[in-house]
């Protein structure tokens, strides 16, 4: 099984969710869902695994706890089956999701790679990545001028404006510059900081 921090995902395909852990010992698994109604995590197909052939049919779901399911794969029958799959990413096509109608929505893998610019046009980076610990989409920035990523929530406050087909978006100043505050720039900056304080 393909270590999921190697993968290479193809352009098409969306990550819908994620395996937790196994549960019991008839091969269920439990599953973390992306989606904003995590029961849908099923709803488009089986699911594909990055680095092999194999996919997962859900054929039971039922859920747990907050964004946990639990699910009942038809490809997997035993828990040592399972195990094997614990931390593993699940996906689907693209072309198998549904068109997004509200202009507000967004598919989060769109995201990533956008220019990133503040209300006065001025680009500042880009998004990297986006991540979802359990408590919200984060947006992993790569700002000019900065040595290290930083991450910052993916809320209306914060990010003002989205265009997929200009591929940017648009965030708040203000709230950058507070978040920005504890972080340093550049190695030569930092530097200087650290002799300065001598």
């Amino acid at each position: 099984m393909t270590d999921p921090s190697e993968i290479v995902v193809p352009e098409n395909w969306i990550c819908l969710g994620k395996v937790a852990d196994a549960h019991g010992i008839q091969g269920e698994l439990k599953l973390q869902s992306y989606t904003q109604d995590p029961r849908q995590i099923g709803a488009y197909g089986p699911l594909k695994l990055i680095g092999c052939a194999d996919v997962l049919t859900i054929i039971k779901l039922r859920a747990q706890k907050g964004d946990l399911l639990v699910a009942r794969i038809k490809e997997v029958v035993d828990r040592d089956t399972a195990e094997l799959l614990r931390g593993q990413l699940l996906y689907v096509e693209k072309t198998k999701l549904p068109k997004i109608q509200d202009d507000d929505d967004v598919y989060v893998s769109d995201l990533e790679g956008l220019s990133l610019y503040n209300t006065n046009e001025k680009k500042l980076g880009s998004v990297e990545r986006v991540h979802n610990f359990g408590a919200g989409d984060i947006l992993e920035l790569v700002l000019d001028g900065h040595k290290e990523t930083i991450m910052v929530p993916f809320l209306k406050a914060w990010v003002l404006k989205v265009n997929i087909e200009e591929k940017n978006l648009v965030i708040d100043q203000v709230y950058l510059d507070e978040f920005l505050k504890p972080f340093k720039q550049s190695d030569e900056k930092w530097t200087e900081s650290k002799k300065g304080k001598k």
